[in-house]
């Protein structure tokens, strides 16, 4: 859900990405065989730490930026002079280290164009963002809920985006609902919801910063029963910036 959203913002900035790994195995082939200017490297995949393909880059002389929300001096000291940026992330202060990461004077190996760096990609309209918002939040529910929404809506209010999903309830949770008395079903779903909720909280507040560029404050949920629709309520740390929406863009 993260790495999708940090794709469409590296092809914002000018970016090719090669791939993403969600797997040490994968990011291992990667490192080995791919033509690589640099590398976005989370020391967690998939449960699994990533110190391996760290050394694989080394060896090729890939540069690489650790997006990491470890203390990455206790976990691997070796790993302690690599450039770091903690998650979630900002946008600007991301792309200002890969430019000098990516784009240096200290790499061997440069392409031809290295030397002119590239400009900010065109800023998305508000439409675009809560697209890309329902997007992300569809793939949220798919992957860790077991089912995707019928219909998905985003809304930025200011400092406020609200995000309205229907059909989101799956056929074990409509069970459930069924089969206890009405209370005692109703909380125990909201109860899973909420919590399943709060564990992902780091990656739904990551995603919503790479595709926002702003961080989020708080989050508020709910989910009806007997409608199956789901609210979500972000407060945002400022509104986010927007392109004005031109006669093209119509």
């Amino acid at each position: 859900m993260v790495a999708s959203a940090l794709k469409t913002m590296l092809e914002e900035l000018g970016c090719t990405v090669v791939g993403i790994a969600a797997r040490v195995p994968e990011a291992e082939k990667f490192a080995q065989h791919e033509q690589l200017d640099g590398v976005l490297l989370d020391l967690n995949l998939g449960g699994e730490y990533s110190f391996a393909v760290t050394d694989m880059l080394h060896e090729r002389n890939i540069p690489f930026i650790i997006l990491s929300g470890y203390d990455v001096e206790q976990l691997c000291p070796k790993l302690a002079d690599e450039p770091q940026m903690p998650k979630p992330f900002d946008r600007a202060p991301l792309e200002a280290m890969m430019l000098k990461v990516f784009c240096g004077q200290g790499r061997r190996e440069k392409r031809a164009d290295a030397g002119s760096p590239r400009t900010r990609g065109p800023q998305k309209t508000r439409g675009e963002l809560e697209s890309a918002i329902c997007l992300g939040m569809t793939r949220f529910e798919q992957e860790y809920m077991g089912r995707g929404p019928h219909d998905v809506q985003a809304t930025l209010l200011n400092d406020l985006l609200v995000v309205r999903m229907k059909g989101v309830m799956s056929a074990a949770e409509q069970h459930l609902v069924e089969t206890q008395p009405p209370e005692k079903g109703r909380d125990l779903l909201k109860q899973v919801r909420t919590q399943m909720m709060e564990s992902a909280r780091k990656q739904i507040d990551s995603m919503i910063q790479v595709i926002t560029g702003v961080k989020v404050r708080s989050l508020h949920h709910d989910i009806s029963t007997r409608t199956g629709e789901e609210v979500v309520v972000f407060t945002l740390s400022e509104e986010p910036t927007c392109r004005e929406v031109s006669r093209r863009d119509r």
